[in-house]
């Protein structure tokens, strides 16, 4: 899947909502998971191991990395 260089990344961490240009974490658009949750750690200073549960879903213009969600 080719993602554009415009690519969004919005996160739901610690009950917070945010929206970054991957610039911002100075990643590219074809970041790997293992990367972008290297670099989301970094930024809300925590371990890795805090993320690796997270899902991270790929569209076309925008990357979203949230908790497991559950329903019902």
């Amino acid at each position: 899947m080719l993602i554009d260089t415009q690519t969004r990344l919005h996160v739901r961490f610690n009950g917070r909502s945010e929206e970054l240009d991957l610039a911002t974490l100075a990643l590219q658009p074809g970041v790997s998971d293992v990367e972008l949750r290297t670099a989301l750690a970094r930024r809300y200073d925590c371990p890795v191991a805090d993320l690796e549960d997270y899902v991270i879903v790929r569209e076309p213009w925008v990357i979203i990395v949230r908790p497991v969600a559950f329903y019902g």
